[in-house]
C-alpha cells in the first residue's frame, strides 16, 4: 500500500485550527530518509559518551563510517535498489528438529532447547493436589 498523502510522512504539520492550511516540509522528511536522526544522535553519543558510542556503533566504525556519510551511504543503497528493485529471498538453511520425550527439542545444526510439555487437566489436578498435601504434611 503505498498512501497517497504526506500526512503520515516526517515533516508534516496539520493546522491548528480546523480549515486551516496545513505545512509539509519536504527537507524534514528528505532528513529522516538519509538518517539525519542517526547522525545527530551519533554526534552527541561521541562527544557526551565515547563508550557508549563505541558500543552503540561498533559496526559503523568497523567499516570507517561517521555522520557524515550517512547520507551517502544510504543514496547508494538508495541506487542500487533502482538499479535491481527484484527482492531476492535468502536461502533456508536446511534445519530440522526432533522432539525428546522430556520437552527437549535437538536441531539438526546441534543446538539444543529445553520446552515444557503440556500437560492434562487431570494431571495438572493431581500435581495441585500433591503440593497441597505435601504442605498440610509440612504443617503437622
Amino acid at each position: 500500500h503505498i498512501p497517497h498523502t504526506n500526512k503520515k510522512f516526517p515533516g508534516f504539520k496539520a493546522s491548528d485550527e480546523k480549515g486551516g492550511e496545513s505545512e509539509y516540509d519536504a527537507d524534514a522528511h528528505k532528513e529522516k530518509i538519509f538518517g539525519g536522526q542517526v547522525k545527530d544522535y551519533m554526534e552527541m553519543l561521541a562527544e557526551e559518551d565515547p563508550t557508549k558510542y563505541e558500543a552503540h556503533f561498533s559496526k559503523y566504525i568497523a567499516k570507517d563510517m561517521d555522520g557524515e556519510k550517512l547520507e551517502e551511504m544510504y543514496t547508494e543503497a538508495h541506487e542500487k535498489i533502482r538499479e535491481d528493485p527484484e527482492h531476492e529471498l535468502a536461502e533456508k538453511k536446511g534445519t530440522s528438529h526432533t522432539r525428546g520425550d522430556a520437552g527437549q527439542i535437538t536441531s539438526s545444526d546441534g543446538t539444543e532447547h529445553m520446552r515444557n510439555k503440556k500437560i492434562t487437566l487431570e494431571q495438572r489436578r493431581a500435581k495441585v493436589a500433591a503440593k497441597i498435601a505435601a504442605a498440610q504434611a509440612k504443617l503437622l
